[in-house]
């Protein structure tokens, strides 16, 4: 993908610098056509001033074929200048298509064939991203971290198909829950994380609450019979200032806290 980013700035960049040289042969056209037109003004107010520059007077036959010779230049440069604007702005689109292509393409390795949400390695790149922005704004970027209880052993009991449609059910769920701008991420076997940009905890707990109500309806309809959908929760939240690392570590530690306080005999 890098080589692929580097081909699609090279060939940007060339169609630029295309565009850059013409823009300027057409503006040096101008200058030349309205160099000529001054000329001929100058002699025609004042014809003594020219004369210990040139050594001959231009005569007004000269100074009309000067007048037509810019106008036919100025309408050569408008004409050029049309079909330069319309080069400007397919070359425009067609960048934008290629980097839209391009985004695509990179997201599209990054999904988890499963659950269709983006998978772990997404987050090297999101996390440094959405951090720096957060600090620039200055805003609460929150962390959510689910994990799936009971589901190690859904393979054996009701097989690899109902282990994947439970995985499917849950991403689906979360994408229900949460905001489009939200992140979604399978981030281990049974675990999926979810990044909430300009949120602080208490709305990402709102969230969570509004996850949970969906996940009781979907159990009241055993999508899958013989399995109850379980999450264990953990929520943390960073702000500028804060080592996004301690955050992760916090957002694992409330995920086996509640485990542990959910557990039997806890």
């Amino acid at each position: 993908m890098a080589e692929a980013s580097d081909l699609l700035a090279g060939t940007g960049e060339g169609r630029l610098r295309k565009l850059e040289r013409r823009g300027l042969y057409y503006l040096l056209l101008n200058l030349l056509g309205l160099g000529l037109v001054t000329l001929g003004l100058v002699e025609l107010v004042y014809p003594q001033t020219l004369e210990s520059v040139i050594p001959f007077r231009l005569k007004l036959d000269y100074l009309a074929i000067l007048i037509f010779d810019f106008l036919g230049i100025v309408l050569i440069s408008d004409l050029l200048m049309l079909s330069y604007r319309h080069t400007l702005r397919k070359a425009r689109t067609e960048l934008v298509n290629e980097l839209a292509r391009h985004d695509a393409a990179t997201k599209l390795t990054l999904v988890d064939p499963v659950t269709g949400t983006f998978d772990r390695r997404y987050l090297d790149e999101i996390i440094p991203r959405e951090t720096n922005r957060a600090d620039r704004r200055e805003s609460t970027l929150s962390f959510i971290k689910f994990s799936l209880e009971g589901f190690e052993g859904v393979d054996s009991r009701l097989g690899d198909q109902a282990s994947d449609r439970i995985l499917k059910e849950t991403a689906q769920l979360l994408k229900k829950s949460f905001r489009p701008t939200d992140i979604i991420v399978r981030y281990g076997a049974n675990e999926f994380m979810v990044m909430m940009p300009e949120t602080a905890k208490h709305g990402a707990l709102t969230a969570v609450r509004r996850l949970l109500t969906k996940v009781d309806e979907w159990n009241r309809k055993k999508t899958v019979p013989g399995f109850e959908l379980e999450l264990s929760v953990g929520v943390a939240d960073y702000t500028k200032g804060k080592d996004v690392r301690d955050t992760l570590v916090a957002l694992d530690t409330r995920v086996q806290m509640y485990r542990d306080k959910e557990s039997p005999g806890a």
